[in-house]
């Protein structure tokens, strides 16, 4: 066994880990990317030196923040990690593999929930409000508290409608966040290993720029917009959720079809990390989304014949 990536690993995984506890904001974002270097560790050097690392790790954030903090480690991230990494060493499709890395974490995250509220004999919908309405009452008590009087105002002018939504919205946000956390760090784990592989032989993955969706997937999309005209609200709900999920795929699309084009000018990787970043920041999302929609009939980068590699 190759103690050094091990130890490399579990040092990084750590540190990202933990900086959503210490950095304000930053350290939040820092946090999303924890799955990379236990990736890394198993897809370079082998599933012993990836598995060592996450324990370790595991370890190091019982001993440090409780058992909470090692059980979000291990269930959320570390389970993320474990899918992708096997994933990649199986040669599946980038889609597939983070769809698989992002639904692990969430699958485990319902059947815990489903347990708790099974035990408390409760409805988890109603428990979620309650929740969610505690915690805007707190957030607007710490803004008035702070001299953030119309933060507070916005805050507590929140409708019992919104909260109601919000609820109901949840599962396709919660499925989307994770999948899109896990398609950015295939995309990391995928660039660095690229630039520098392990002893590990690895399979040849497709750029970026050449990805798109399936396109058989759109009638997933047709379907969930037409559930948003059925005039009933579960139906309704449930369109919607399934619209962020395909917004989400589409948007992914959308950044490909933009890397694409980007590279053609010989644009170095960070600098067109950055474009990407400012782009989703900005209300342009919405025009990458429809781009990403467009590109299945007009497939402006012809990818859908030979398949361009790095």
């Amino acid at each position: 066994m190759n103690f050094r990536p091990a130890f490399l690993a579990v040092v990084q995984t750590v540190g990202l880990y933990l900086s959503g506890f210490i950095i304000p904001v930053v350290g939040q974002v820092l946090a999303l990317f924890t799955p990379v270097p236990l990736i890394v560790a198993y897809v370079r050097y082998g599933r012993r030196e990836g598995l060592t690392a996450l324990a370790a790790a595991a370890v190091i954030v019982l001993l440090a923040g409780g058992w909470q903090m090692a059980a979000m480690l291990v269930f959320g991230f570390g389970l993320m990690a474990v899918a992708l990494a096997e994933s990649m060493l199986r040669s599946m499709k980038p889609e597939h593999a983070s769809l698989l890395g992002g639904l692990a974490p969430v699958v485990v995250l319902i059947l815990a929930l489903f347990f708790y509220f099974i035990q408390i004999d409760k409805n988890p919908i109603t428990v979620i409000e309650e929740y969610l309405r505690g915690s805007m009452a707190d957030a607007a008590k710490v803004y008035a508290a702070i001299g953030l009087a119309d933060m507070a105002a916005t805050v507590t002018a929140m409708s019992d409608k919104f909260v109601h939504a919000l609820v109901r919205l949840l599962p396709g946000i919660a499925v989307a966040t994770s999948v899109a956390q896990a398609a950015f760090c295939y995309g990391i784990v995928r660039a660095a290993l690229m630039r520098r592989p392990g002893p590990v032989p690895l399979p040849v993955q497709d750029s970026l720029a050449s990805w798109h969706a399936p396109d058989t997937w759109v009638w997933g999309l047709i379907a969930s917009l037409t559930l948003l005209v059925v005039p009933d609200e579960i139906a309704w709900y449930a369109g919607w959720n399934l619209t962020i999920l395909f917004a989400t795929l589409y948007l992914a699309q959308g950044i490909a079809l933009l890397d694409f084009y980007l590279r053609k000018t010989h644009m170095r990787p960070f600098v067109r990390g950055v474009v990407h970043t400012l782009i989703l920041a900005l209300p342009s999302i919405v025009f990458v989304i429809a781009v990403g929609i467009v590109d299945i009939w007009a497939d402006f980068r012809k990818v859908r014949g030979p398949i361009l590699k790095t």
